[in-house]
């Protein structure tokens, strides 16, 4: 896990925010997965293999 840092740009592979950049704040190692906040409020989880460095 960690192939992410809090504060790289992302976006998701798949799903309703699919190609939106986000921001990943939190990693939850437990469940191992990424908090990423998209705009000023919505966040969600994803998993390592649901997102990618934004652009590219």
């Amino acid at each position: 896990m960690e192939k992410f840092k809090i504060g790289d740009m992302v976006e998701t592979t798949e799903g309703s925010m699919q190609h939106i950049p986000g921001t990943v704040v939190y990693l939850d190692q437990e469940n191992e997965k990424y908090l990423v906040r998209f705009g000023g409020s919505q966040q969600m989880y994803y998993a390592e293999d649901e997102i990618v460095l934004w652009g590219t």
